[in-house]
């Protein structure tokens, strides 16, 4: 039978070992959180330094949440740091520590007013009839041998949510991810996207891409339906004709390049949502896309669809 004083000795001895296991979690806390945010820090310096946008790219701190390993960039500055192109609230690489090379991302555009961004930013959002700027995203992108699957998506108040999907093959096992990810993310960011075929272009093909839009106010404000005249919409249809040859998809005059005019015209009619697929078989590579689009052949000889959902 337990007495008095030995229950009393034993719940001290309780206690105490609580208020030890306390300590030690949060030194374990501590620990992970100062020790691993900055490991965090430095690895994300190195591949903006590696991308080159370390110059255009500014934040107020990192914070590392020690129970998922997720390391945040906290008010990000992109651009010049009075006149930015973009402001993020924060910027989050899920588990970063954990998944590597995976990769999961979310990030908040912090809600900007026209005249805190640059004039760049700014005469893009007078053209599309917002005065403020608010947004989040995410991407995604896993690694399975050879094989990478990715997905970014993008939703813009007032204006639209877009979904991009891709499927690659790393032809070169000594490619490194974080390089290739750096590449990309300094091409798109520098308006240099072509640079990826003269980097990858025998390394990496593509398998998949799928892209998604759905308009949420851009379409609707920069081609008003009630606007749209008879004569409107043929100047429209042979326009989007022209842009399918620049763009390398289909010669101008012919039934490829008229499908797509038509199926967004009908979009432009009445904005809902835009889809393109890729999916040639077999894969190919970054080389062969760009000679194809050189050769205005794109939308045939890649399996592509374009399609007014």
């Amino acid at each position: 039978m337990i007495t008095t004083n030995k229950f009393q000795a034993l719940l001290g001895k309780a206690v105490s070992y609580f208020i030890l296991l306390s300590c030690l979690a949060i030194l374990m806390i501590y620990l992970v959180q100062r020790f691993g945010g900055d490991y965090a820090e430095q690895k994300i310096k190195e591949q903006l330094e590696r991308s080159g946008l370390a110059p255009f790219v500014h934040y107020e701190n990192i914070h590392l949440d020690p129970f998922t390993l997720t390391p945040s960039l906290e008010n990000v500055i992109v651009g010049d740091q009075s006149a930015s192109w973009l402001r993020f609230a924060r910027i989050s690489l899920n588990n970063y520590l954990i998944n590597y090379p995976n990769l999961s991302v979310d990030f908040w555009i912090q809600e900007s007013p026209i005249n805190s961004l640059s004039r760049d930013t700014g005469r893009l959002m007078r053209a599309a009839g917002i005065n403020t700027l608010l947004g989040k995203g995410s991407f995604s992108s896993n690694v399975d041998g050879e094989s990478v699957t990715s997905q970014f998506k993008l939703d813009i108040k007032d204006l639209g949510k877009l979904t991009v999907a891709s499927h690659i093959n790393l032809l070169d096992q000594a490619i490194d991810m974080t390089d290739l990810r750096a590449d990309i993310l300094a091409s798109l960011a520098l308006g240099q996207p072509e640079a990826l075929a003269i980097i990858y272009g025998d390394t990496v093909e593509l398998n998949s891409l799928n892209v998604q839009y759905q308009d949420t106010g851009l379409f609707t404000h920069l081609f008003p339906h009630s606007t749209m005249s008879q004569d409107s919409q043929n100047s429209h249809l042979t326009g989007l004709k022209f842009a399918s040859q620049a763009f390398g998809l289909a010669p101008a005059d012919s039934s490829e390049a008229d499908h797509i005019a038509k199926t967004v015209l009908t979009f432009l009619n009445n904005p809902n949502q835009l889809s393109l697929s890729m999916s040639p078989s077999p894969a190919i590579s970054l080389k062969k896309l760009t000679l194809l689009a050189n050769e205005g052949s794109l939308y045939q000889d890649t399996t592509m669809r374009i399609a007014n959902d």
